[in-house]
């Protein structure tokens, strides 16, 4: 293994998901933010809902849709077009890039529809709550879950033995698959760097490995690709234990 004295050398990721980005990367993480309250935020918006002058009412009504006005007050780049209080629908415009979105919020299913300028649209239902919680939105281009309720990695990428996958999510994209998976063991850095590139070659990926250390912590990274398929694994020590987190995408539709 080679040595670097700085941080982490990032692992090459996967290509970003079309449905990745249009729904959840859109106006700067606002969806996201807005499914936290949905979740179950109800109380964090009825006080913020209040010192921004909002109706409470609509805060314990629809906690999504009282999240998003206060978000887009709040935000300079962000505007309201219109919203309907009643109908659970707000429409809000970006002045970076000129982009229109509506959102409509289903407080009572935990579900909130998506559609851009274009019509195209998207749907994100919540279930669960706490560390069961999971989030599956639905779109044109394919699918994505997050949480408990996302697919589990492929045979092809490799899982750290005695150890349970946390802060999963798995994405479909026009039958192509790819995610992201994290974990955490009292194993070395080396045991587990060792594991994933002997892993990964089992499974006919290359692999390059690299190791560093700085400020007294030790850690490292592991891809693997080949014609269709690539991994990434970053693997840190902290306090707890050994942090490894994964990423891995299909380049081709799986045959």
């Amino acid at each position: 293994m080679s040595s670097t004295p700085s941080a982490v050398p990032p692992a090459a990721p996967p290509k970003k998901s079309n449905v990745i980005f249009w729904v959840l990367g859109i106006f700067g993480g606002l969806i996201l933010l807005i499914v936290l309250a949905v979740v179950g935020a109800g109380f964090f918006v009825m006080h913020k809902a209040k010192q921004m002058g909002f109706d409470s009412e609509l805060a314990k009504k629809n906690p999504g849709l009282a999240t998003a006005k206060m978000l887009v007050t709040m935000n300079p780049d962000l505007e309201i077009v219109s919203s309907d209080d009643s109908a659970g629908t707000i429409t809000v415009h970006n002045k970076k890039d000129g982009k229109t979105l509506t959102m409509k919020f289903d407080p009572q299913k935990k579900s909130m529809v998506v559609v851009d300028e274009n019509g195209k649209e998207s749907t994100v239902k919540i279930s669960g709550g706490g560390s069961s919680a999971s989030m599956e939105v639905n779109s044109p281009e394919g699918s994505v879950k997050i949480g408990s309720g996302a697919d589990g990695p492929p045979s092809w990428v490799p899982v750290y033995p005695g150890s349970t996958p946390q802060n999963t999510m798995s994405i479909n994209e026009n039958g192509k698959r790819s995610g992201t998976y994290s974990l955490v063991t009292q194993d070395s850095v080396d045991k587990v760097l060792s594991y994933y590139t002997d892993a990964l070659k089992s499974n006919g990926l290359s692999a390059s490995t690299t190791t560093f250390n700085s400020n007294g912590k030790t850690g490292g990274s592991v891809t693997g690709e080949d014609t269709g398929r690539s991994v990434g694994v970053i693997v840190s020590s902290e306090n707890d234990g050994t942090h490894v987190a994964v990423t891995f995408g299909e380049k081709k539709a799986a045959q």
